[in-house]
């Protein structure tokens, strides 16, 4: 009989290697899926710490003007003297870290707010260290509001009738939202959505982060809003790009809405309406 040849001290057969190969491929595809989710989880907690941060900034800013909240936007200038425009983002910002706070890190197309308000014919945003042009969040536009007088919405008189408010209005501070994730819409659409919306968007799968103005943070759930035909409606935001409409559905006084828009009261029955 001839002798079985030995293998080489150390090496694998192709069975084994195939063996391996196969074990690797079932680890990853167990693995990779819980990574995508690990990563989209801290995405997530990223943009609900954006927002919370956002919550701080207004509360400095408060604390430092007698309790008013900041104006959205208004007219100012730059150094040069031409017309520009002034945000609640810039009036906050000096409390924050960085302008980067406005962009949620799982928004791949954050809303050009500059790009927009010119195409309306309005001028650019005035020149902050860095520039605030593109965001991510919008705030609850009847809490932060357009002042009066405010000549960038009536360049006439200034008179609007949306004076500032002040924390003391705030009777349910923890049910009131302060900045969520949202962009600005465009008129039209199948949405009907009005110029100067702020229609909240999902970006963590139905998830809405928010920032409240007792400061803490917390989503809400949204759902499709659909149209008769089951077809989810939407629009275009300032900047032109297409987007969804969502509506809240969480109990509580914004449920059933598409902004997280006004300054919450409760009536004697329980039940929410908005000053």
């Amino acid at each position: 009989m001839y002798p079985v040849p030995m293998r080489a001290k150390g090496a694998f057969t192709l069975i084994e290697l195939l063996v391996v190969i196969a074990i690797i491929a079932i680890l990853a595809a167990i693995l990779f899926p819980v990574f995508a989710q690990a990563k989209r989880a801290a995405k997530q907690t990223v943009c609900l710490s954006n927002v919370k941060q956002m919550g701080l900034a207004v509360a400095l800013y408060n604390s430092d003007n007698d309790g008013t909240f900041p104006i959205t936007f208004y007219m100012g200038f730059d150094q040069n003297s031409y017309p520009c425009i002034l945000t609640s983002f810039q009036a906050v910002q000096p409390y924050q870290k960085s302008a980067q706070l406005v962009v949620c890190p799982d928004d791949a197309n954050p809303l050009n707010f500059e790009t927009g308000s010119i195409g309306l014919g309005y001028p650019p945003t005035c020149p902050s260290l860095p520039n605030v042009t593109h965001m991510s969040y919008q705030p609850n536009f009847r809490l932060i509001d357009v002042g009066d007088p405010n000549f960038l919405v009536n360049p006439y008189t200034g008179a609007t009738g949306r004076p500032v408010h002040n924390e003391s209005e705030v009777q349910f501070p923890s049910n009131t939202s302060e900045f969520f994730d949202a962009t600005i819409a465009l008129s039209g659409g199948t949405a009907a959505f009005v110029t100067y919306q702020m229609p909240i968007q999902p970006r963590h799968r139905d998830l809405v982060n928010v920032v409240w103005v007792d400061g803490h943070g917390k989503p809400v759930h949204t759902r499709p809003q659909l149209d008769a035909n089951g077809n989810q409606v939407g629009g275009s935001a300032l900047d032109g790009q297409s987007i969804l409409s969502w509506l809240v559905s969480d109990p509580g006084p914004y449920q059933g809405k598409r902004e997280l828009e006004g300054i919450p009261i409760q009536l004697s029955d329980g039940s929410w309406s908005f000053e």
